[in-house]
């Protein structure tokens, strides 16, 4: 296979002593790897709307709305930071997570995506190390690849990594011993309209564009700050 091929070479999945060939598909391309981050930062942009309605005396007597407000305010800001480096993907990184997408289930990737994401947005066990993209996305198959690879849902490469976090509660908050709310916003989402989960999606979609977009233009103007411990 050429160096510019954007097809991925076959794999075989081993699972329960047995081989499957996976035949070859069509790399991820940067617009995808955009447009998996900016679903991700819009996930967590409709939670935070979401929690905004709900009722506070029905959460768990610790729940800190400010910190968990912040929270997803840091990590929305972390793949903002994220998605300007995309570009910058070598397409060897492209294919590799191409693999990763079509080798393990995405359950198998949902925890690892969301330990590095979070370490990333509270800057703890030294974020720089994985800051950009190429970085970010080089960690997390050295993580995924501890385990045993196992046949993928079907779907393109970009549907199975759209899996890799629940729309609902992206970020797993609600299931924090500090917050269990679980419940109640699961009744709150059964209740919402189609058309109000459209406008929350495009809402939250428009949101991270304008960030996007402020951050663009803000590196052009003035140099990044220094990232630290």
């Amino acid at each position: 296979m050429g160096n510019n091929s954007t097809k991925v070479d076959s794999l075989k999945v081993i699972q329960g002593g047995k081989a499957e060939v996976v035949k070859p598909t069509k790399a991820l391309t940067h617009k995808d790897i955009k447009a998996f981050l900016a679903k991700f930062a819009e996930a967590i942009l409709v939670d935070q709307e979401r929690v905004n309605k709900l009722p506070r005396k029905q959460f768990h007597p610790d729940y800190d709305n400010g910190m968990w407000k912040r929270n997803r305010e840091a990590h929305v800001d972390a793949i903002v930071d994220l998605s300007m480096t995309v570009d910058r993907m070598p397409k060897r990184l492209l294919k590799r997570l191409t693999e990763l997408a079509t080798a393990y289930r995405p359950e198998v990737v949902k925890q690892p995506l969301l330990n590095i994401i979070s370490d990333l947005a509270t800057r703890v066990r030294s974020p720089w190390l994985y800051e950009t993209a190429s970085l970010f996305f080089n960690e997390l198959i050295k993580d995924v690849s501890r385990q045993d690879p196992c046949i993928s849902s079907k779907g393109s490469p970009l549907e199975m990594m759209l899996r890799w976090f629940d729309y609902d509660d992206p970020i797993q908050i609600a299931q924090d011993p500090e917050c269990e709310y679980v419940g109640l916003l699961a009744s709150h989402i059964k209740r919402e309209s189609d058309e109000t989960k459209h406008v929350l999606a495009a809402r939250g979609k428009h949101a991270f564009i304008e960030m996007r977009v402020t951050r663009e233009f803000c590196d052009d103007l003035l140099p990044r700050r220094p990232r630290g411990p």
